[in-house]
């Protein structure tokens, strides 16, 4: 699990034990995790230390990754951690140790699970893989304060409901994408996840206060637009599906978008007829059926309608024009 950001463009980076040589293979791995401290256990050899991760961060600094690897200590609390992990365990398991002699054993039964860095914790990771998620603190302390008193005090296991759910599928599905996403992709794949983590979080409060529901409201918001704007090529895509996919009602979300300046069906439509218009701004642009199918069309008509009133001009004529600006420039 590395803290660090792989690079100031979101792109996931790609490391592995193997690459370097066998007596190098575990300094090589104590390199990508700067933040934790970690050992090998007793009768492990760093000559076949086998280990891989994949991982990418926001510039916001939450980080997302993938990690496999051998039988591993790890030490938690070190002076420059300011992060909260949210993990999911995919295989093996790890056994964590409290300062104050708590244990816990995290398998893939486990869920979500979260675990504050600044807390004095020991781990022992036994053939694990895991997917995470690391959260900046001020960010978790900002937007779910009672999560975070609540991970000072031990890790746990977030509840199954339509939001952790949504943020498994989610994370997967990142990881699962990992070879196509990059740039603005990445970025708003990252941001979602985070997202969905404080919305999971901040549930595990009482009754929401009038505050905090203005600010779920935000995050729903932001996630459903995001939602929206990887989606939008899906012809079925509407308000039903997109409260689905979000763990919410369709009420909840008109809510979200009440204060917005559209609603869930005009920031669908501007979405697609916006990504159409980026397509149209080459040479050699996708035909009108082409267009309008990977826009999320279900016929070259009604797409060709709802391009003239949001632009004023045919999909064809404003290619044309386009190109004529470009010729005087």
């Amino acid at each position: 699990m590395s803290s660090e950001a792989p690079s100031p463009l979101a792109a996931f980076q790609r490391h592995s034990t193997m690459v370097v040589a066998p007596e190098l293979r575990f300094d090589y791995w104590r390199s990508l995790h700067p933040s934790i401290a970690l050992d090998l256990p007793q009768g492990r050899h760093a000559g076949d230390y086998r280990a891989n991760l994949i991982n990418a961060s926001s510039t916001e600094g939450t980080v997302l990754g993938w990690c496999t690897n051998d039988d591993t200590s790890a030490h938690f609390a070190q002076d420059n951690t300011d992060f909260v992990l949210v993990s999911l365990t995919l295989a093996g398991e790890a056994r964590l140790q409290q300062a104050d002699g708590q244990r816990h054993r995290v398998t893939s039964q486990s869920g979500l699970v979260v675990l504050d860095s600044c807390q004095p914790l020991s781990s022992l990771a036994m053939q694990h893989s895991m997917l995470y998620l690391m959260i900046p603190r001020p960010q978790v302390k900002a937007r779910a304060p009672d999560a975070l008193t609540r991970a000072e005090s031990s890790p746990f296991s977030l509840p199954d409901n339509a939001m952790t759910r949504l943020l498994t599928t989610h994370l997967l599905g990142v990881i699962k994408e990992q070879e196509a996403l990059a740039g603005e992709d990445l970025a708003c794949a990252l941001d979602t996840a985070r997202d969905m983590s404080l919305v999971a979080l901040a549930q595990l409060k009482g009754p929401l206060s009038l505050e905090w529901e203005a600010t779920q409201r935000q995050s729903l918001l932001k996630a459903a637009c995001r939602y929206i704007e990887l989606h939008a090529s899906e012809p079925g895509l509407d308000v039903a599906r997109i409260a689905h996919a979000l763990g919410c009602s369709r009420a909840g979300l008109y809510r979200a978008f009440a204060a917005h300046p559209e609603s869930v069906a005009e920031t669908l439509r501007r979405t697609r007829l916006e990504q159409a218009r980026a397509r149209l701004k080459t040479r050699h642009p996708p035909s009108i059926d082409q267009l309008s199918y990977h826009c999320g069309y279900l016929n070259a008509a009604s797409f060709t309608r709802a391009f003239k009133r949001q632009y004023g001009a045919s999909p064809q004529d404003w290619h044309r024009e386009w190109c004529e600006r470009q010729l005087l420039l």
